[in-house]
């Protein structure tokens, strides 16, 4: 849905009043307070790079303007983000890929090499070479393999 389409949408009609904001990764936290400072209801951080409120659709368009957003969309009762709150995460073993989600190294990807209690000993490819970091067991999330190597 473009822009246009969204505005159109929240003049059109008043019963818009929850909205998915798409935001730069990062710039979460720093919009949901912004959402709540603006009279903003029922602010969540569902995943990265979105923020979800209940918002008088004649706030939009200032919310549009605000600096981490990207997009504003209205959400129908039907569009729903999977609450994955309570989902256990998946344990690492050694040899798994996994995806760093926290700290320093966040967002790269390595593979598991030893446990250490709560940690996982990680090694990752940094510029060219092999570095070994300490990650918390629950900040790394293990990547599925490519169908034809399983």
């Amino acid at each position: 849905m473009s822009d246009r389409q969204a505005d159109a949408c929240s003049t059109e009609n008043a019963l818009h009043t929850r909205w998915a904001f798409d935001v730069t990764p990062g710039r979460e936290r720093h919009v949901a307070l912004q959402l709540q400072e603006l009279g903003c209801t029922d602010v969540e951080r569902p995943t990265k790079g979105y923020v979800i409120a209940h918002c008088d659709p004649t706030t939009v368009p200032v919310i549009k303007r605000l600096s981490g957003v990207v997009r504003a969309l209205p959400l129908l009762d039907t569009d729903l983000f999977e609450d994955r709150s309570n989902v256990e995460p998946l344990l690492a073993k050694v040899a798994d890929v996994v995806q760093v989600s926290s700290g320093p190294y966040a967002q790269m990807t390595g593979i598991v090499r030893a446990l250490d209690g709560e940690d996982v000993l990680v090694d990752v490819s940094l510029m060219g070479r092999v570095v070994r970091v300490r990650a918390k067991a629950t900040h790394v999330s293990v990547m599925p393999l490519p169908e034809p190597w399983r």
